[in-house]
């Protein structure tokens, strides 16, 4: 089948599943009614809400008094400089005075006026000797119990400086007990009121729009009978969950945006909206920067919700699944409003609780790049294990009205073995591997910041090859296992032609000089880029290195990252992807996957390493294309990194590096013609040697 003839049959299967998910009258009341019944009712208690609880846009109080003498008093008391409290408690306040308009009640007691919410304060003064002031608040109401706190401190401290006065006047010696300076130190990390709010009201949001399309086309599918004639169509069962998929992150999405704009308009028509920004304009681009962040609110949880449904037996069942997944994910959204966590760390890659935090930090104009990408990888491979997940169990079992499968038996290894990983297996080795790499990567750096002064240089290489192994390593091998994949033609140890092997060595002896024509390009187009600092940094490791024995530093930089990524990308990876992909678009994918792990190192960022990185990749993809085996491609990346190495130890002895290291020019013409030359007649050499070979692609 061609795959034009593929493309529309799964188009049309999407627009299948959308129209009949858009049909469900529950879909369009959670689609439309709902916002339209819901805002207008949360922008009255929210508006209730802010106005009981102190949060006003001045600092102005409405007190109310019986009698033009009592105002008076009140007003001569308030005005009085001893009043004003201490430039210490001042400062400790912001600055600010409250101020307070003393407002006549002829027609009505003040205590009556306050009841009927016309002020904040009632106050009678009984003129006696001293005159006696009562000061009325009105219980719950945080305006109001909060101008009572401020005018009853500003009577203390009109009281406290006159018997100050007096004593200062009686006993000439009189001291205070203490005066009192205050400072402050750090920055202001107060989060705006819309960064807290806006990610817990965007999880509501898209989970309430996923639900119950993500129930009807899986469970509500088996229940009315008709995943059996589904599942006879002539498309891939993966192509016919993922149009499922399609259209509930569709209708999550539309729900999320109706949803999000029905909330802003209602907010700023009403007022409201100068309590979340402090302005009555329309947020326009935090709309913008929420809308971009729904997509991956929508994706994550239609993929979660359509693998915890593909395990139900009928309706019912899958929304008991799926309601404490709904409790669940409220907490990730009430972590948010904790002052103190910040997106880095294990947060940065927990689900979910990720891209709550990066929501928060974008609303608060805040950024972290490594943080964020890691925020934003992790979820999309948490969604891609989920519906690798849901592939594996959806419709194996669509001839019969309930479901056989359970949660428990995604566990069991499948009774039958298979040559390769399928995509769905890569998908999910790779959501492990993510956070199980940022984490190992993470944890041998703060190891080494923690305890570095007292591990030597060489435990220091030794702890990053165990690293590697535990991460690259490890992972593809237990995926393989437990998927009952061949490991020989997952990892593709097939032998290859034995001169593709001198081919290779040539072609690693001149790829190093693309690699460093490639990362000054990038440099120069703004692409990452070596500061002062990262160079002098770099120098310094070069020299310390010099204390490592040579085969050490080759075998940590060189033969590890050799053996063990190309397992991992040219081997496992590739063969998954070349069973549905053309050679062309695998080795791209491969490639640009390698550059991002090499991207993505520690708590840094290395942005520079990515062009270099995937160049190399496309080389070795395309080596393990054409031998049809990892092993000439193992060969060629330890030559390469090698080859690096020992350059860096030894640049001394090189003119050219020990002069114009730091500028990081290009090289010389002549050194681009020789290395140049010499990758080619590898390649060739390559090519030549697997021309009339058949190339294993591993379908």
């Amino acid at each position: 089948m061609s795959g034009h003839v593929m493309k529309g049959r799964i188009l049309r299967l999407c627009q299948k599943e959308l129209r009949e998910t858009i049909r469900d009258r529950r879909t369009v009341m959670t689609l439309l009614i709902m916002p339209l019944l819901l805002y207008p009712l949360l922008s009255m208690a929210l508006n209730r809400f802010l106005l009981t609880s102190g949060a006003r846009p001045t600092n102005v109080y409405l007190v109310g008094v019986a009698s033009e003498r009592e105002g008076e008093l009140l007003r001569s008391y308030l005005d009085d400089p001893q009043s004003a409290p201490p430039d210490s408690v001042a400062k400790s306040s912001g600055g600010g005075i409250a101020e307070f308009d003393i407002r006549l009640s002829e027609d009505i007691d003040p205590v009556d006026a306050l009841h009927a919410n016309q002020i904040d304060l009632a106050v009678k003064i009984k003129f006696e000797d001293p005159p006696q002031v009562i000061i009325t608040a009105f219980r719950g109401d945080g305006g109001s119990q909060n101008a009572r706190r401020i005018l009853v401190e500003r009577l203390q401290w009109l009281r406290s400086n006159f018997a100050q006065h007096v004593a200062k006047m009686l006993a000439p010696d009189y001291r205070p007990p203490a005066d009192i300076v205050v400072d402050e130190i750090g920055q202001e990390d107060e989060l705006p009121l819309l960064a807290t709010i806006v990610p817990l009201v965007l999880v509501l949001m898209t989970i309430t729009g996923a639900v119950y399309p993500a129930i009807d086309l899986t469970a509500g599918e088996r229940e009315r009978g008709t995943m059996e004639s589904l599942m006879a169509s002539p498309v891939p069962r993966f192509y016919v969950l993922f149009a499922k998929y399609i259209a509930v992150v569709i209708v999550a999405l539309l729900t999320a945006m109706i949803n999000l704009l029905a909330m802003f308009t209602t907010l700023w028509v009403s007022g409201m909206m100068r309590f979340l920004t402090g302005d009555d304009a329309f947020p326009l681009i935090a709309v913008l920067q929420i809308l971009g962040l729904l997509v991956l609110f929508s994706g994550f949880f239609s993929a979660l919700l359509l693998c915890l449904t593909s395990f139900a037996k009928s309706f019912k069942e899958a929304q008991a699944y799926l309601i404490p997944v709904m409790l669940l994910a409220l907490a990730p959204g009430m972590l948010s409003l904790m002052p103190g966590v910040e997106l880095s760390g294990p947060l940065a890659i927990a689900p979910l609780i990720s891209i709550v935090l990066l929501a928060r930090d974008l609303l608060a104009g805040v950024f972290h790049p490594v943080g964020a990408l890691a925020a934003i990888v992790s979820t999309i491979g948490y969604a891609s294990a989920a519906l690798a997940v849901a592939s594996r169990l959806f419709g194996t079992d669509a001839v019969t009205r309930t479901s056989e499968q359970s949660i428990g038996s995604f566990f069991h290894r499948p009774p039958k073995v298979t040559p390769v990983p399928s995509v769905e297996s890569a998908a999910l080795m790779l959501s492990l591997l993510v956070p199980i790499y940022f984490v190992g990567s993470n944890g041998l750096m703060r190891f080494l910041q923690t305890f570095g002064d007292s591990v030597s240089l060489s435990a220091t290489f030794w702890l990053n090859i165990l690293t590697l192994l535990l991460t690259f390593g490890l992972v593809p091998l237990a995926a393989t296992y437990l998927g009952r994949h061949r490991f020989r033609s997952t990892f593709r140890l097939q032998r290859p032609p034995l001169l593709s092997f001198v081919g290779v060595v040539l072609i690693g002896m001149g790829a190093w000089t693309l690699a460093h024509e490639a990362f000054v390009v990038a440099e120069a187009i703004g692409i990452g880029g070596l500061s002062e600092e990262r160079i002098e940094q770099a120098l310094g490791q070069l020299a310390a290195w010099k204390q490592v024995p040579p085969w050490l530093l080759l075998l940590t930089f060189a033969v590890a990252p050799a053996v063990i990524e190309e397992l991992c990308f040219r081997g496992f990876l590739f063969s998954a992807f070349l069973r549905v992909m053309s050679p062309a678009r695998t080795i791209l994918l491969t490639a640009v996957l390698f550059g991002l792990f090499h991207v993505f190192t520690g708590n840094a960022l290395l942005i520079e390493r990515f062009i270099p990185t995937t160049l190399l990749g496309v080389i070795l993809g395309w080596i393990a294309y054409r031998t049809g085996s990892v092993l000439p491609g193992m060969l060629m990346h330890l030559v390469h990194n090698g080859l690096l190495e020992m350059v860096g130890r030894y640049h001394e002895h090189f003119q050219f590096f020990g002069s114009d290291l730091d500028d990081q020019a290009h090289l010389p013409v002549m050194w681009l013609i020789g290395a140049s030359a010499i990758a080619l007649v590898g390649a060739g050499i390559v090519w030549a040697s697997t021309r009339d070979t058949e190339v294993v692609h591993s379908k």
